[in-house]
């Protein structure tokens, strides 16, 4: 991945470990899709469900899922991260934001 936002300038990595709230979003989708896939073939084939093939289905998620959905568990969580922790001054390119004078003016320098 690259370090900045082609188009505004975004630096991704906002502070040391950052990429650790994105392993958590990509934890709790995945574990929530296998739960509700293991509910719905159950509720589906209810009396006689088939073990093996809901085995396989569920260790095919737990092992390509995680894979297929951390680019977009990356980009969830920077934007959760974003509403959590508002640009500094610089930390984005001011053509892609509005101009808050409170939040947007240069800071003093000593």
């Amino acid at each position: 991945m690259v370090e900045r936002c082609p188009s505004c300038s975004l630096h991704f990595e906002r502070v040391e470990g950052h990429w650790i709230g994105a392993i958590g979003v990509n934890t709790v989708v995945i574990t929530a899709a296998m739960l509700l896939l293991l509910m719905a073939v159950t509720f589906v084939l209810f009396p006689d469900p088939i073990p093996q093939v809901m085995i396989a289905v569920e260790l095919a998620i737990a092992g390509f899922g995680p894979l297929l959905f951390f680019p977009a568990s990356r980009t969830l969580w920077s934007a959760i991260d974003l509403l959590m922790r508002p640009l500094n001054f610089g930390e984005v390119d001011p053509r892609f934001v509005l101009v808050d004078p409170d939040r947007d003016r240069a800071p003093k320098r000593s």
